[in-house]
């Protein structure tokens, strides 16, 4: 079945795509992050980690390598923004020093309810989960609070509904991160459809930023964010 959608997806015309208003566009959410004092976190702007260069590099290996439309430029909203719902896939990175609000958990809940999906990518513990795992966990289950995530298995469909790549054996864009290290999770709603995508110990925004300088790294980020693109996109 994973084919035949596949096949269907890369023959037809842009008409027939979700979005087809624009062709497909990358979002990148914007976000309040957590900015604490002296002895806290001192990072700021973590939302755009990455940004541009990762985002339009994707545009360009989407257009080079499938036959999906890419019409415009990336984007960057905020969940307080009405024109999320016209866009069927999000992008936020960093989530360790994601901090919603009472405004944008409604406006998420209601955008995952219209079949909205949304990639989470880029945070780290060091020794198993812990400061950042958490606070992308406390987040997003304001917003699903009845949902917990799903570990997705190396064999799971989502890793070669395109290009054939093992999350699990690719080398990570991060320092101190090997192999094994990284784990990936799902959230699904009542129909068994996936709402989110977790990349954890993993960093592909970052492999879509450095092509040149992270080689083997970069080419199994790309092949991972264009699968759950397509996933997205078909299912």
């Amino acid at each position: 079945m994973a084919a035949i959608l596949v096949f269907i997806l890369l023959s037809y015309s842009a008409s027939t795509l979700a979005q087809d208003d624009y062709g497909f566009r990358f979002v990148r959410v914007k976000y309040e992050d957590i900015f604490r004092g002296r002895g806290g976190w001192h990072r700021h702007g973590m939302w755009a980690t990455d940004y541009p260069t990762a985002d339009f590099n994707l545009h360009e290996a989407i257009r080079k390598t499938t036959k999906i439309p890419v019409m415009g430029d990336p984007l960057v909203l905020s969940f307080a923004e009405k024109e999320i719902f016209e866009y069927p896939i999000l992008y936020l990175t960093e989530p360790g020093y994601w901090q919603t609000n009472d405004e944008e958990v409604k406006m998420m809940q209601k955008y995952f309810a219209r079949g909205g999906f949304m990639i989470i990518d880029d945070f780290h513990d060091y020794g198993g989960k812990g400061r950042e795992w958490y606070n992308m966990y406390n987040n997003i289950k304001q917003v699903l609070p009845d949902r917990e995530p799903v570990m997705l298995e190396p064999d799971h469909p989502i890793w070669s509904i395109y290009f054939d790549v093992d999350p699990v054996e690719a080398p990570s864009t991060k320092p101190g991160f090997g192999k094994y290290t990284d784990e990936y999770y799902a959230i699904y709603d009542d129909n068994g459809r996936m709402m989110c995508i977790i990349c954890y110990n993993q960093d592909i925004g970052d492999g879509w930023e450095w092509p040149g300088s992270l080689a083997e790294a970069s080419t199994a980020s790309y092949q991972m964010g264009i699968n759950i693109i397509i996933w997205a996109l078909t299912h």
